[in-house]
């Protein structure tokens, strides 16, 4: 692939960006979306990832997008098959990081030989904007967490060099504030382990804030319609380009429905059918597991809910998983494991709730498959997505947790689906109504073509800038 000239005055060459996602799926497919959206307007996209894994990239990715691969250095204790974070624990999902560290002398030569005017990378990958700076190339950290995320990562700007300072607690929005300082024990023990880290290399905040600091510009999976005092709050602490992008959903979701599962949902009246899925990463205990499903099946309502355990978890915990699966409640409940068709499933007329862990395509997929939510958020940034669609947009209720270790009982699951799936409560018909309201913002295909032009516009003005 020829290389393109980089001068700013040229208006009549098409933007060439290139596509750096880190190897977890809730990222890829974020910039997958993002890629297709330029692409779509006339931007020339090339998508780097490893060979592995393009099959799954290629189904969902422009077919005239072309895909570049690098290769992971061998790394002591990370297993060859192992090429993205799913169903991996958090000391392979460390040392996968490091595998990517590893691979910056291969990226830079792919760089140089593609000459592009811009490069949007993932905050995994914090060494970006020094290897960009060097090529001439401007640099885009996409932060695929909603804004609210990467707003109370600064807020707090949890380092191991840099403790919280009293001016930064004078600055955000009182709602960011307010949010931040109703952190519970579990949640901040949580944040905290995402700030320090748990191995030699750079820790999860350490890696978004350093991203954030020496790229040119930020990308956020947002819009000023759900998230403006989060976004103006990141642009005001950086005094660079902060861009959202739109929501970016997938335009219809793809592919099938398992048959068996299908067969299953069709057994139900519209809206009756109460989803439990928690992303590819999010895995419960056992424990953990038994108390959901008695709670499920105490709320009266079919449910359907998809229980993971890690890849590499211990047979005794496999087995014990298994005896879970199955039909429960005399064939109103079905418990599964695996991958399924979350989008299309969320989209089924039967489906009318959807408890989730948080994560941004989650929600977003839920809010406009028709669903109610119910947040049950486990790590990281889920928590901070919780409190915005709970505390600020109110259009989600959470399951109620013990303060200090995050225990939920099933009496906590049940009251929680039923506010939001039986008509009659204040605060469930607040929710069912601005649910109904975000879905409205969301669906709007206008708006996000607005969204996916004005970022354009403004990657042409970062490309001509000095």
């Amino acid at each position: 692939m020829g290389s393109l000239a980089m001068e700013g005055d040229n208006h009549d060459q098409p933007l060439q960006v290139v596509m750096f996602p880190s190897l977890a799926f809730g990222h890829i497919f974020p910039f997958v979306h993002l890629s297709n959206a330029l692409a779509a307007n006339g931007v020339k996209v090339t998508f780097l990832t490893l060979p592995s894994i393009v099959a799954k990239i290629r189904l969902a990715l422009d077919p005239n997008i072309p895909i570049l691969n690098y290769e992971l250095p061998p790394i002591d204790g990370l297993p060859s098959d192992v090429d993205t974070t799913a169903r991996c624990s958090e000391v392979l999902v460390e040392l996968l990081r490091q595998a990517m560290d590893a691979t910056r002398p291969q990226i830079a030569k792919i760089l140089a030989k593609l000459s592009p005017q811009v490069i949007v990378f993932d905050f995994v990958q914090g060494w970006v904007p020094e290897v960009a700076e060097l090529l001439g190339i401007k640099s885009v950290y996409f932060c695929v967490f909603n804004a609210i995320s990467i707003a109370s990562t600064i807020l707090f700007g949890v380092t191991p060099h840099q403790r919280p300072s009293l001016w930064r607690l004078r600055l955000p929005p009182r709602e960011l504030l307010s949010i931040c300082l109703s952190l519970k024990p579990y949640e901040l023990r949580s944040l905290l382990y995402y700030a320090c880290g748990s191995g030699p290399a750079a820790s999860y905040f350490s890696r978004l804030l350093s991203s954030m600091a020496f790229c040119d510009a930020i990308a956020v999976k947002s819009t000023y319609e759900v998230e403006a005092p989060s976004i103006k709050y990141v642009s005001s602490q950086y005094r660079k380009p902060v861009l959202p992008t739109g929501v970016l959903l997938p335009k219809a979701p793809a592919g099938d429905i398992e048959p068996k599962l299908d067969e299953w949902l069709n057994k139900f009246p519209k809206g009756t059918v109460v989803l439990c899925m928690f992303g590819s990463e999010t895995y419960l205990s056992v424990k953990q597991k038994k108390e959901l499903v008695a709670g499920l099946e105490m709320t009266g309502f079919p449910f359907l809910a998809v229980l993971n355990t890690l890849a590499y978890a211990a047979k005794a915990k496999k087995q014990e998983l298994e005896v879970e699966i199955g039909e429960k409640a005399g064939g109103r409940g079905m418990v599964c494991s695996g991958w399924v068709n979350q989008p299309l499933i969320m989209s089924h007329p039967a489906v009318g709730c959807s408890i989730n862990h948080g994560g941004v395509s989650s929600i977003m997929e839920a809010v406009v498959g028709g669903c109610q939510l119910v947040m049950l958020p486990f790590k990281g940034d889920q928590y901070m997505n919780t409190k915005l669609m709970v505390k600020q947009l109110r259009a989600a209720v959470e399951i109620n947790r013990r303060a200090w270790d995050g225990w939920f009982t099933r009496k906590a699951v049940r009251k929680a689906v039923r506010t939001v799936m039986v008509d009659g409560s204040k605060k469930g018909t607040l929710v069912r109504a601005n649910v109904a309201k975000l879905r409205g913002i969301l669906q709007q295909q206008e708006l996000q073509e607005d969204y996916t032009k004005g970022f354009i516009t403004m990657l042409k003005e970062l490309v001509a800038s000095p």
